[in-house]
């Protein structure tokens, strides 16, 4: 199919279009609903290295091989047993189930982030209670501060600092009805040409309202038959009572109308 060919579907098949994107956004949406609304607890830290007699480039390689280390470890089993026994106030209730169920909910809990070669960590904690997801992202800060050696072999030599502390939303972000939206328009949109192109047909239109193009003949009223009128003008052969003495018909008028 040409490319003109095609942007001529389009514009008979924008129906179809609407209805593919509309139901993805209804998809979207009610999944969106359906999950539990979370806040968010952003801070950030930075990784420090006594770099003395050290050149600026192997610095920077450090740093950022430091910063993605500690920004993985952070999904690890032993940093999440780290963080549920530190001294804060975290609800272990909430990661229920077996520890398996457990790492899983950690992983969907945490995200963390790094700015290439720069040793900054951004540490993202969801959770529905807004006083719970900034528990747990001071605990993770306090634990790559206090026990990132357990990670790493220099000891001493490397140090994490808070340079942002968690930050908590004034309202849900998870879900992201908005970026969820544009992602469902966008996937919508492209599901609705890929199926106008293999399906052009007109049998595959989907319609939610079908305008009707012919118009019912009006009904025919039954005319009267038209009836079939005398002439007025036509004579008529008259009949004279039978004679009640002789018994016989005598017929009136003339002959050439009785013979008619």
């Amino acid at each position: 199919m040409e490319f003109n060919e095609f942007i001529k579907l389009i514009g008979r098949k924008k129906q179809t279009i609407a209805i593919i994107v509309l139901v993805a956004l209804i998809i979207t949406a009610g999944a969106s609903l359906i999950s539990p609304l979370k806040y968010s607890a952003t801070s950030r830290l930075l990784v420090i290295q006594n770099t003395a007699g050290t050149d600026p480039y192997t610095v920077s390689k450090s740093n950022e091989y430091l910063g993605n280390l500690f920004s993985q470890v952070v999904y690890s089993g032993s940093f999440y047993n780290f963080v549920m026994s530190s001294p804060y106030n975290i609800d272990k209730n909430y990661f229920s189930g077996t520890y398996d169920q457990q790492l899983k909910l950690w992983g969907k809990t945490v995200t963390t982030k790094t700015y290439s070669d720069t040793g900054i960590i951004e540490v993202n904690v969801y959770h529905p209670d807004p006083s719970q997801a900034q528990q747990i992202d001071l605990a993770i800060n306090d634990v790559l501060m206090n026990k990132n050696g357990n990670y790493q072999g220099s000891g001493d030599a490397i140090k994490v600092n808070i340079i942002d502390q968690p930050l908590v939303s004034s309202y849900p972000v998870k879900p992201n009805l908005p970026q969820n939206s544009a992602i469902a328009i966008a996937a919508g949109l492209l599901f609705s040409l890929f199926y106008i192109y293999l399906l052009p047909e007109e049998r595959y239109n989907i319609k939610l309202f079908s305008r009707s193009r012919t118009r019912r003949a009006p009904l025919k009223t039954a005319q009267p038959k038209p009836q079939a009128q005398v002439p007025h003008n036509l004579p008529q052969a008259t009949e004279t009572p039978i004679d009640s003495h002789d018994g016989e018909y005598h017929p009136q008028g003339n002959i050439h109308n009785v013979l008619k």
